[in-house]
């Protein structure tokens, strides 16, 4: 009885010493947790930032070692002054705005575009006599001065054969405009959303509306400062392959995606099933963003909306290696 019960407990100390040590070797082996690095985004506003929301709400950002900050702001010209000024890391900004002429020469660089949206629409009222897209010219329109809503404006004249001579344009401010075609102070109106979306609400079966971007998408891009993209550029690779593992929940889970964009940006059932179909998100460089850039810069040109007359050579504005090394396939600029 007593040699069993030795045999016992060296059995039970053999177990307590195999077990320690398998302990001892994990521990060993497993690395200590890794330090995150503290970055800044500017997210923009509304369904376009999807890929950004997800790949914080999912956990991607830190999955690549960044602590990520969601930084806020009213306005792309404040998002563009705030990288910069180094207050945030990186901003996600449309084309229009960085081709503003006073961010000429500035050292600003696109590392890629995450989706392409067709958000702008042209809004009539039935009641006004405007049915069909000729309608329009000689009709009281409303838009934002120098806007994209109004570089739009002007290429969907141009583009259905119409002339704005006979057309009186008059200037609102984005959310002035849903009250001014409510009320009835213009005939139609040229937005982008969400003040479509509203329009369409408050007017209901006297609205009739025609997409306004006829092909040339709104490319809504992750944009950073000079000295990142060169001094840091683990940082411009772990930032895009998050928002690529975004790029892929967005395609396997929809639904999903758009009840995180929904959960962020606030908008009802009805907004989200409209608009949603209006973004393309993908992580890419296409040589369309330069020339949208290009093209606009002309209207401003045309419209004595800068002093510049030369159109800048806008693919200095473009980072594409780190992309192109994580996706080449996403890359299809003219180099």
């Amino acid at each position: 009885m007593m040699k069993r019960n030795q045999i016992l407990v060296l059995i039970v100390m053999v177990i307590i010493l195999i077990g320690g040590g398998v302990w001892y070797l994990q521990s060993v082996q497993q690395p200590p947790p890794k330090t995150l690095i503290d970055i800044r985004i500017d997210p923009g506003q509304g369904v376009p930032s999807t890929l950004l929301l997800i790949a914080k709400e999912q956990g991607y950002f830190a999955q690549h070692g960044l602590n990520v900050t969601f930084i806020g702001s009213q306005a792309a010209n404040l998002a563009t002054q705030n990288l910069l000024d180094h207050k945030n890391d990186f901003g996600y900004i449309n084309e229009y705005s960085l081709s503003e002429p006073q961010l000429y020469n500035k050292k600003l660089r696109v590392i890629g575009t995450l989706s392409e949206s067709d958000t702008n629409s042209i809004v009539g009222r039935k009641d006004r006599g405007i049915f069909q897209i000729p309608d329009l010219e000689g009709k009281k329109i409303g838009v934002t001065k120098g806007n994209i809503p109004e570089y739009f404006l002007d290429r969907f004249f141009v583009l259905n054969g119409l002339s704005l001579r006979n057309t009186t344009v008059t200037y609102f401010l984005p959310a002035e405009l849903v009250d001014a075609i409510v009320n009835g102070d213009i005939d139609a109106a040229v937005s982008f959303e969400p003040y479509v979306y509203q329009m369409r609400q408050k007017l209901g079966g006297n609205a009739i509306v025609w997409p306004a971007n006829l092909g040339q998408h709104a490319h809504f891009s992750l944009v950073s400062n000079e000295i990142t993209v060169k001094g840091h550029p683990e940082i411009v690779e772990a930032v895009l392959s998050s928002v690529l593992e975004a790029e892929t929940y967005v395609n396997s889970h929809p639904e999903e995606a758009k009840r995180v964009a929904q959960k962020q940006t606030k908008f009802d059932d009805q907004y989200m099933e409209q608009d949603w179909q209006n973004h393309h998100f993908s992580v890419g460089l296409s040589q369309s963003l330069i020339t949208s850039m290009e093209d606009e810069t002309r209207w401003r040109v045309r419209r004595n909306l800068t002093d510049a007359t030369d159109i800048p050579d806008f693919s200095k504005y473009i980072s594409p290696d780190i992309l192109y090394r994580l996706k080449p396939s996403a890359v299809t600029l003219i180099r």
